[in-house]
């Protein structure tokens, strides 16, 4: 469950050279719904996390992370894949720190709201849910044939999750429409990002880094 948080830069004190110092603040409970929200926190572990961010960091990299019963945990920047920093923990944080986290991820998930695509654009969701009408399919029907869950295909409706890379192909070929047109020209402009998340998951699986990974995508 990805979290949303926010990364903060204050310059060093007076007594102290060096970079900005730079510390990631999650969602605790209600009052942060109004989070300025400029990473998302993937795959926490108790060794390290996926930080997902416009941002640029580098490799090398420290960051403090508030974390509940822990406090401010530092972290460092090992590898980065376009928008994707994988990030190590100093030292394995707790069970009790890693449950309370995930929990922070349910409350920031609560607190996010769906993107909004710009004025005219159509996103991804209203896009599949106008195609699927048109073609008289039912969310159940195409949810069976998927080998999903109706709620999903509610999700994807509605823009609060998307399929999976490797569903989108299926999910065109069921709609009679080629994949360019599902995923229509605003989330064409994302296929970096999710070859990157792509490469990174294939990596995990794997035990090597990212950058190892090949991708080729035949039209």
């Amino acid at each position: 469950m990805a979290i949303p948080a926010h990364l903060e830069s204050s310059p060093p004190s007076e007594s102290r050279r060096g970079p900005p110092r730079r510390r990631i603040r999650l969602p605790s409970h209600a009052k942060d719904a109004d989070i300025d929200a400029n990473v998302m926190i993937h795959n926490i572990s108790a060794t390290g996390l996926l930080v997902e961010t416009d941002l640029a960091l580098g490799i090398g990299d420290r960051i403090e992370i508030g974390l509940p019963h822990a406090g401010a945990t530092a972290i460092e920047v090992i590898w980065a894949s376009g928008r994707l920093y994988g990030c190590r923990f100093g030292r394995p944080i707790t069970p009790a720190t890693l449950s309370a986290a995930q929990l922070r991820g349910a409350i920031g998930s609560e607190l996010a709201e769906p993107a909004e695509s710009p004025a005219g654009e159509e996103s991804f969701g209203a896009r599949l849910q106008r195609l699927r009408s048109e073609r008289g399919i039912t969310q159940a029907e195409l949810a069976t044939e998927l080998g999903v869950s109706e709620p999903s295909i509610s999700a994807w409706e509605t823009d609060k999750a998307r399929p999976k890379v490797g569903r989108v192909d299926s999910l065109a070929q069921l709609l009679g429409v080629s994949t360019r047109e599902l995923l229509g020209d605003e989330d064409r402009t994302k296929l970096q990002d999710l070859v990157a998340d792509a490469k990174v998951r294939i990596a995990e699986a794997a035990g090597a880094r990212p950058d190892q990974v090949k991708i080729i995508i035949e039209y």
